[in-house]
């Protein structure tokens, strides 16, 4: 008896098409680096790829530094992601209270900052040739180098920069403002009453450790900055504001004689003014070489020859 295969039994076959060549195959490759026809300051030409985060982060502390006139570094220790919340709550409406209309409230920032990183972009702030003269010199190239880890070792910062860091940036030096910020983040003795529960709990896990003025503020050298330890800060902090000690030298120097000193700076300026106007009415032809009108000097010719 012959046995029929069953009817869903089927056998199929099955055939390998060959590709042509031509045909692209897509692949999960990581896209190049974009190409920018100029700088931009948003995107700037890197050697390292600008998609992963230790870039970001290095550009990110690059610009904080070159924007930031005043920084002040302190340890945190464990914090919740409520406690961190409820005491940049507490520091804006604290500035908020010395001048409702100013912005410096909203620019003044806590940043919570990766050691390592921010370590790498101090050194390229500080060490960085501005207006690449060494590098154009015979073995100038060396010299950046043994300048670079020279700075590892020698920077007052490198200490503090180790564990959890986080810094408090502010837009501008005003000690009023700064003075506020201390009392609420770094209180001498108990927190201030009124205060988020949460804040409080937060408070007490931070150590202040230093601060970071920019060159440009105190010496006019813009990527040289100067550390301050925690008196230092707190000095700063006690200062009056830029009007006030305007106030406090124009009334120094006119107590000791500086009045005649401003008003020969003064004299001295408008006679210079004087001066090149005389010489630029000469060459002009309207002044003689006299210094008188040339068409008076013309009409008291004529009555004489008349």
């Amino acid at each position: 008896m012959a046995i029929r295969p069953l009817s869903f039994f089927r056998l199929s076959r099955t055939y390998t098409s060959l590709t042509s060549p031509s045909t692209s195959i897509a692949t999960d490759a990581i896209p190049p680096p974009p190409t920018l026809p100029g700088l931009s300051p948003t995107q700037p030409r890197t050697v390292k790829s600008p998609y992963t985060r230790k870039t970001q982060l290095f550009r990110i502390y690059l610009s904080l530094l070159r924007s930031t006139p005043l920084m002040v570094f302190f340890q945190h220790n464990n914090l919740r992601a409520v406690e961190w919340i409820a005491i940049r709550r507490e520091l804006l409406f604290g500035l908020r209270k010395i001048d409702p209309t100013s912005t410096l409230p909203e620019l003044t920032r806590i940043t919570v900052l990766k050691p390592a990183i921010f370590a790498t972009s101090f050194r390229a702030l500080e060490g960085y040739d501005w207006q690449h003269k060494r590098s154009s010199e015979p073995g100038g190239s060396k010299i950046i180098a043994k300048e670079t880890e020279t700075l590892k070792e020698t920077h007052p910062l490198s200490p503090v920069l180790t564990g959890p860091i986080a810094a408090l940036s502010f837009p501008s030096v005003e000690p009023t403002h700064l003075k506020a910020a201390l009392d609420i983040l770094f209180p001498l003795k108990n927190p201030r009453k009124g205060l988020d529960p949460l804040a409080v709990s937060g408070l007490q896990k931070f150590v202040m450790l230093a601060g970071w003025v920019d060159g440009h503020v105190y010496g006019g050298r813009n990527g040289e900055g100067r550390v301050m330890d925690v008196d230092l800060i707190r000095v700063l902090a006690l200062l009056p504001d830029v009007n006030t000690l305007h106030g406090e030298l124009l009334a120094m120097l006119r107590g000791a004689g500086g009045a005649d000193l401003i008003m020969n700076l003064s004299n001295a300026g408008v006679g210079l003014t004087r001066t090149v106007d005389t010489y630029r009415k000469m060459l002009g032809g309207e002044l003689d070489s006299d210094g008188k009108p040339v068409e008076a000097n013309a009409g008291g010719e004529e009555e004489k020859k008349g």
